[in-house]
């Protein structure tokens, strides 16, 4: 793979990590998510198939994001792009020049009853 190039890299993506909030008393809150960085990625879907289980279950979508490398991110972080926010699921480094992350989003069917 020939190294990445600035040009590749053109949807504005927000990270995120969920932080548990503390109110005025001190007293916990429900965890929120907080903005990291918003940074360029490349996005592709590697799951765009209409899939139908038996029991008409959530259907996960699969993204892969590919941004300049960063130590910081972690699975179970979330990406916000566009209306859409997904989960980190994986983070590959193994390239010097970028970090591929794997990221679902749960989607439902389009089709409810019979």
């Amino acid at each position: 793979m020939s190294s990445l190039r600035a040009g590749e890299l053109d949807k504005r993506i927000v990270l995120q990590k969920l932080e548990i909030q503390r109110g005025p008393l001190g007293e916990p809150l429900p965890s929120g998510p907080v903005v990291v960085a918003t940074v360029w990625a490349r996005a592709e879907n590697v799951s765009n198939r209409k899939i139908r289980t038996l029991d008409q279950q959530q259907v996960v979508e699969t993204w892969l994001f590919t941004i300049r490398v960063r130590s910081d991110v972690q699975t179970d972080w979330k990406i916000a792009w566009k209306d859409d926010v997904y989960t980190v699921r994986a983070v590959d480094r193994s390239k010097s020049d970028r970090c591929v992350i794997t990221a679902e989003r749960d989607i439902r069917h389009d089709r409810t009853g019979n």
